[in-house]
């Protein structure tokens, strides 16, 4: 039997599968969609990176704000009076109060109290406000990448820390336009 040899045929990259298979056929990403996709992707970390840090400090400003709540309700500031200044409803005033067993009168005038219970409600709120400015940037950021098909669902989960039925949902009703760039086509007819 003689030698097989290869053909230049064989070798070629463009032949088509017998089998009838799909052959993917784009085209290779362009410079400026690789430069698009790096600052969002750039972009989306920083912004999960920031939230980060906002969720943090809205942790640390809602536990100091507790404590100054059931050290209040403590010295005998009335829970409505709490509940005005915190604009927290009377139950969830009481049920922080509650929380705390060890807290002994302190001695503080009401005045104290107040102002130290608005000035703590009032860092929460402000942290709170840049949270939700940071989520709506990223949300913009999320559907810019959807609706230029930077990136694809899994990948802008794994790049925001949502999951990919948090990105679906956020993507439907979406008109994504069409682009030149070509989709998988058979490569049999």
């Amino acid at each position: 039997m003689p030698p097989r040899t290869r053909s230049a045929s064989a070798v070629s990259l463009h032949t088509r599968p017998a089998s009838g298979r799909y052959a993917y056929r784009a085209k290779a990403p362009q410079a400026s969609d690789r430069a698009e996709h790096a600052r969002l992707a750039r972009a989306l970390g920083v912004h999960r990176q920031l939230l980060s840090h906002a969720a943090s400090a809205i942790r640390t400003l809602t536990a100091a704000r507790n404590e100054l709540i059931a050290q209040a309700i403590e010295d005998g500031l009335t829970l409505a009076t709490i509940s005005a200044i915190t604009r927290e409803n009377v139950r969830t005033v009481r049920t922080i109060g509650l929380a705390y067993d060890d807290v002994h009168p302190s001695g503080l005038p009401r005045n104290a109290h107040m102002s130290a219970l608005q000035q703590k409600t009032d860092e929460l709120r402000a942290v709170e406000g840049r949270r939700d400015q940071i989520m709506e940037r990223r949300a913009d950021l999320i559907v810019t990448a959807l609706r230029n098909q930077v990136c694809d669902d899994l990948e802008l989960a794994s790049l925001t820390g949502l999951t990919p039925d948090h990105i679906r949902r956020a993507s439907r009703g979406l008109a994504r336009p069409a682009t030149d760039k070509p989709g998988p086509e058979p490569t049999h007819r």
